[in-house]
């Protein structure tokens, strides 16, 4: 009994209610009666005491049932454990078309996202994480955490791959291989891939035949494809053309088929993500049974105390107490007048309150539907629903339709169709001729805006044309005013060239004088006979410079032109060169100045180099007595480890990089593994 013990105790406070239901009935026994007792004893009638076994069996039955509930337990059952052993691993492509843009931002991307999406599903057994390019590469082997994985995938990517290509056939069997290693003879691959070629597929066959494991795929990419965006911003090309990715689904098929998996497209919702799981929840093996674990649970005895229960509700059916007490606990229908009127009478109630909307929906009868959507201001709605009848009411009330919804010849159709059919019909006459007046003035008032447009338009082309002539006149003002200056500048150059020419003679007539000058010098020292022939030749001298001014005179007036037109653009050049000459010396004195700043900063950062190298040897020679004296502690207290210890100056420089550390893993498996074929192409 020491192990005895309630599994549910609070049902003890259904005790309560017993201590108050007690007095109660003992005190309402002894009130009850037909004679007063005082009465009785003067009339000579003795009362029959009343029976306090009903009591006693009410309140019996009452503990049983609590004790019962509470759920007595004195025994302990020893239950079998159970572990969840199935496995499962999921493969990713990270080949190079994973960059396509057809799925947005791009197929790499949404990958990693609906990889996250699957993770939280997968409650149950063991998850492995595997990828692949060129060939099949394990990220993660299988485990139970998650989280271990969610902080992986995300560093996944085409740029930590150690080859390139596309080789899905390798990824299956580095997942079959990583099941086959935790003892798991079934499992499912989850293939997440943007596609493969019908060799690939073979492959992949040829890896699954002969094995129990289901392989799913989430094919991420469209049928039309799209150009793979390298992450330098250049497109994929091949053989000078851009790659254009596209999924096949009729090579993802046969997998699918042989192994009794399934085969989602990626869709913009959760509904591809949510399939897959839901497949893949549970393992194939979902359960066996661990002998090294059992689990105790106790007992609940309280179903033996049903029997004696039973037994007493037997005496409550002398007096029917039990069937009483069954009819106060069952349910009692509440019961539903029908309504007095039907659903149309309904509906015509709704309509006289004024609710025409609701009305429109509750009238069955199109006749007062299409009124109800009248009402309601609702005209294409009513025009829709009348149009199909023919009665006079159904007719008139389709014209005021089409008049109120602006379709006014519509409306005079009708109301002269209906006059024809039922000249009688009241009003009819009346609107139609309130349409017709309304169906003229709106014809006026169109013919007048039209007139309006009319006069804006030629007042916009006559806007126009007198625009074009003053620009005209303008350009013709223009072309006179720059010909007037042209003949002036012409002038003033002929006149400069003029000059200019006078003064290149005269200085020409000195040279020669001059010249003359120092050869009758020379001729005078040596014969008196050659100063007469010196006379002679300047005589001959003088009548060709008179000869040549006539000459210079008549080319003049032909000359003018020409040198007016050459003079200004030497001025422009002259003056150009000017500013050439003054910029080019500027950028020579501020080149020269940052030559000389450049040097100063050279001499001043040699300067500090210097001053650091004599610090740092002193500092050197301090450190190495330190670690002297270091050492000389370390041998008397013991093994010590320096502030110098090159381990730990290498875990100091550990990166703190997921995806280079992936990387670094796979491409240690890249080298330990043989020498891969080269798949069909490189992406």
């Amino acid at each position: 009994m020491a192990n005895f013990t309630f599994m549910h105790p609070i049902w003890f406070l259904a005790l309560v209610p017993l201590v108050f239901l007690l007095p109660w009935l003992k005190t309402k026994k002894q009130t009850t009666g037909l004679i007063a007792p005082h009465l009785a004893n003067k009339l000579g009638m003795a009362q029959p005491k009343s029976a306090s076994w009903p009591i006693a069996i009410l309140t019996l039955g009452w503990l049983i049932a609590v004790v019962a509930m509470a759920g007595p337990s004195w025994k302990k059952v020893k239950l079998p454990a159970y572990n969840l052993s199935g496995a499962r691993v999921l493969v990713m492509d990270m080949s190079r078309s994973m960059y396509a843009t057809d799925i947005k931002p791009n197929r790499l991307t949404q990958a990693r996202f609906k990889a996250l999406d699957m993770l939280p599903g997968w409650k149950e057994g063991s998850t492995g994480l595997v990828t692949y390019a060129g060939d099949g590469y394990e990220v993660s082997p299988l485990t139970e955490d998650s989280h271990t994985l969610a902080n992986l995938i995300p560093s996944l990517s085409p740029k930590i791959m150690p080859i390139p290509g596309s080789n899905a056939a390798a990824g299956i069997a580095e997942a079959i291989k990583l099941l086959k290693q935790a003892g798991n003879s079934t499992g499912d691959i989850i293939l997440v891939t943007d596609g493969m070629s019908k060799q690939e597929s073979a492959k992949s066959l040829a890896e699954l035949k002969g094995t129990q494991y289901r392989v799913s795929i989430l094919a991420m990419g469209t049928v039309d494809g799209a150009p793979v965006p390298l992450p330098d911003g250049r497109l994929l090309m091949d053989n000078g053309s851009p790659v254009i990715s596209k999924i096949n689904p009729k090579t993802l098929e046969p997998i699918v088929k042989q192994t009794g998996s399934i085969l989602q497209m990626v869709q913009p919702t959760d509904q591809d993500v949510n399939a897959i799981v839901h497949f893949t929840a549970k393992p194939q093996d979902s359960g066996k049974k661990d002998q090294q674990k059992e689990l105790q649970e106790r007992l609940n005895g309280g179903f033996w105390l049903v029997l004696p229960l039973l037994l007493l509700a037997l005496l409550g059916f002398r007096r029917g107490v039990v069937i009483a007490t069954m009819f106060f606990f069952l349910p009692i229908d509440h019961a539903q007048a029908s309504p007095w009127v039907n659903a149309e009478q309904q509906a015509y109630q709704t309509y006289t309150d004024g609710k025409y909307k609701q009305a429109a929906q509750d009238f069955e009868s199109p006749q007062w539907k299409g009124i109800a959507e009248y009402k309601a201001k609702n005209y294409a709605q009513a025009i829709e629903t009348l149009k199909p009848l023919h009665d006079s009411m159904s007719q008139y009330n389709l014209g005021n339709a089409y008049a109120q919804s602006g379709k006014l010849q519509q409306a005079v159709d009708t109301y002269e169709k209906l006059q024809k059919a039922d000249p009688n019909y009241p009003d009819v006459k009346k609107n139609l001729d309130i349409v017709k007046k309304a169906l003229e003035q709106q014809k006026k008032q169109q013919q007048q805006n039209q007139q309006q447009q009319n006069q804006q338009q030629n007042q916009q082309q006559n806007q126009q044309q007198n625009q074009q002539q003053n620009q005209q006149k303008s350009d013709k003002q223009q072309q006179q005013s720059q010909g007037s200056n042209d003949k002036k500048q012409s002038q003033d150059n002929s006149q400069q060239s003029q000059q200019n020419q006078d003064q290149q003679k005269s200085s020409d007539n000195k040279q020669s004088n001059d010249k003359q000058s120092s050869q009758s010098k020379k001729n005078d020292q040596k014969q008196d006979q050659n100063s007469a022939n010196k006379q002679q030749q300047s005589q001959r001298q003088q009548q060709q410079n008179q000869s040549d001014k006539q000459q210079g005179k008549n080319q003049q007036q032909p000359q003018q032109a020409n040198s007016g037109k050459q003079s200004q653009p030497e001025k422009e050049k002259t003056a150009e060169q000017k500013v050439a000459e003054q910029q080019r010396a500027d950028e020579n004195a501020k080149q020269a100045a940052k030559q000389q700043q450049q040097q100063q900063q050279q001499q001043q950062q040699a300067k500090e180099k210097s001053a650091t190298k004599s610090k740092q040897n002193k500092s050197k020679e301090t450190n190495n007595n330190n670690q002297v004296r270091m050492s000389d502690q370390a041998s008397k207290d013991g093994d010590v480890l320096s502030a110098s210890n090159p381990i730990l100056k290498k875990l100091e420089q550990v990166p703190d990089d997921t995806s280079g550390l992936i990387r670094a893993q796979l491409i240690l498996q890249a080298q330990q593994k043989e020498a891969q074929q080269k798949t069909e192409n490189s992406w």
